[in-house]
């Protein structure tokens, strides 16, 4: 045998010692639960959600199906998403910001898939419900963390506000008997701006006032989406640390209009008395009792409804979010 047949030899035993000693580990699949609002959508989220339990079981993961439910949510969900390695999120922005709290808590990542009105955290993180798009996302398990918001004791994942808006939010929960469309608000905007009275309000960002005993629209966005696409805050980031404050100044109904009209078009904040601002407190104090909201809904229970006081105040990167494959700037 020649020395470079020896060479040859000796190289192919070493390859094949080493294919033999190698040990193949498999990696687990992920853990899921789906947590689904049994009335987002019209209903249809029911029919969704046993469609995506099925898709992904069939796609070996180990799943869990949950509905949300009323109570306290540590005790029923915390407990569920400790033992999981993703939450998947079936329902509209509300169900998201129930889902967060858990998230936040246990480091569960979770991801939308939009079944309510706006659906604004899966738009402006471009999620979609298509079944490929979830899976993908769920086994790249590509993670990153959104800053929130806590505005007097309550997680906002998207925006708080008080006055006009807040009002209208207040008159839809308090007539709402059902799923609800775009056409649901209509008749709770009109009625709100026959009733509106300007209340001047005193808005200061880290200390610094931006609006001082004036009346109008005051958004704190941590987000770049707003229902029916007035976006007051086009390039609010949830991802940079600081929540975006816009006062839109205005003592008339026709002032209202103006505004909604000039943000529909994107105009607002190039406008004269347009105010933006970016800071991490900020605090509004109506110089008398109005409504408030959070991310579209009326404040818990265990707070009132009309406040002279609200403190809002960002917490950067606490909230763990999986990422689609193709992914927007967060905002």
């Amino acid at each position: 045998m020649t020395a470079l047949e020896c060479a040859i030899n000796h190289t192919l035993n070493r390859a094949e010692g080493a294919h033999l000693n190698t040990v193949f580990v498999e990696t687990p699949m992920p853990r899921i639960a789906i947590l689904a609002n049994p009335i987002s959508g019209a209903g249809n989220s029911r029919g969704r959600a046993a469609e995506l339990q099925q898709a992904l079981e069939s796609a070996g993961h180990d799943v869990i199906l949950l509905w949300t439910r009323l109570g306290s949510v540590q005790e029923w969900l915390d407990p569920v998403l400790e033992e999981v390695d993703v939450a998947v999120v079936a329902g509209g922005d509300g169900t998201v910001r129930l889902v967060a709290g858990g998230s936040i808590r246990t480091g569960t990542p979770l991801y939308h898939v939009p079944m309510g009105t706006e659906n604004l955290f899966a738009r402006a993180m471009g999620f979609t419900g298509e079944t490929g798009d979830v899976i993908g996302a769920i086994e790249a398990h590509d993670v990153r963390a959104l800053d929130v918001a806590d505005a007097n004791g309550t997680t906002a994942i998207l925006m708080a506000s008080c006055g006009f808006d807040a009002a209208v939010v207040h008159d839809l929960t308090s007539h709402r008997t059902g799923p609800i469309s775009h056409w649901t608000y209509l008749p709770c905007m009109l009625r709100q701006l026959w009733k509106w009275k300007p209340v001047p309000i005193r808005v200061m960002v880290d200390g610094e006032s931006i609006a001082s005993e004036q009346s109008g629209l005051c958004f704190v966005c941590n987000c770049r989406e707003y229902g029916g696409r007035f976006n007051p805050a086009p390039e609010a980031s949830m991802d940079d640390g600081v929540l975006d404050v816009v006062f839109l100044p205005t003592r008339r109904r026709l002032g209202l209009l103006k505004w909604m009209w000039k943000a529909r078009r994107g105009t607002h904040l190039s406008s004269h008395g347009a105010v933006h601002a970016q800071g991490r407190v900020v605090v509004l104090e109506p110089s008398s009792p109005i409504p408030w909201q959070v991310d579209g809904d009326c404040p818990p229970e265990t707070a009132t409804p009309l406040t002279q006081r609200v403190m809002i105040q960002v917490q950067p990167g606490v909230l763990p979010v999986l990422q689609p494959a193709r992914v927007p700037s967060p905002g």
